[in-house]
């Protein structure tokens, strides 16, 4: 195989191979004078005298950047970019949600405390009326009032007491839940009193 790559490198060169002749031992006659020397090899041409230097990898710039000469291309680019840019993204939207969420509940509050304040006023025009028509009222109609009449003071300074040791730390979702079970607690009672009151109506009709 090495003869015949030999054979179609020449070739291709444009010289004429010689036949190899294995039985003649005497060689061919060229004229020449034989000698024990081997012939001169022919100079290289001007600038051919040592093979160009082979470039390092510090000029090549290989290693730059590359501790121990094993960091990747992929891992100079997250260099660059930073491994934490996603992390540090994360976090300032998570931060921005927060800001968002504690404004939010602050607006809510404000709006029922608002409500409960507005609810409480009613509730004390209430019973200012009933202690304005008492001395009108029949004694069983007072007497039935009574009882549903001093639950709803009760409520009422409960709910007054919470909002003024609980409602600013606690949550909209935690104030929303006592104002609607302080004021179905309302409805409940003036309803009853409202009762009371159709039954004087019917009596003196």
């Amino acid at each position: 195989m090495a003869f015949d790559l030999f054979l179609m490198v020449m070739e291709a060169e444009g010289d004429l191979i010689e036949p190899f002749d294995g039985g003649t031992d005497t060689p061919p006659d060229t004229g020449a004078p034989p000698s024990g020397d081997a012939p001169a090899q022919s100079a290289p041409p001007d600038g051919m005298d040592e093979p160009p230097p082979m470039a390092d990898d510090a000029s090549l710039g290989l290693d730059e950047g590359m501790p121990g000469g094993e960091q990747t291309s992929d891992d100079a680019v997250d260099d660059q970019l930073g491994n934490d840019s996603g992390d540090d993204q994360t976090n300032d939207d998570n931060a921005n949600d927060v800001k968002l969420s504690d404004k939010a509940n602050a607006v809510l509050n404000q709006r029922l405390y608002q409500q409960m304040m507005d609810r409480n006023q009613e509730i004390t025009d209430i019973m200012e009326n009933l202690n304005k028509i008492n001395p009108v009222l029949s004694y069983e109609v007072v007497k039935l009032n009574e009882k549903p009449v001093s639950r709803l003071r009760a409520a009422q300074e409960k709910c007054k007491e919470y909002m003024l040791n609980k409602f600013v730390d606690s949550k909209y979702g935690e104030n929303m839940l006592f104002f609607q079970k302080v004021d179905a607690l309302y409805t409940l009672l003036l309803q009853c009193i409202d009762t009371n009151l159709k039954k004087y109506d019917e009596e003196n009709s």
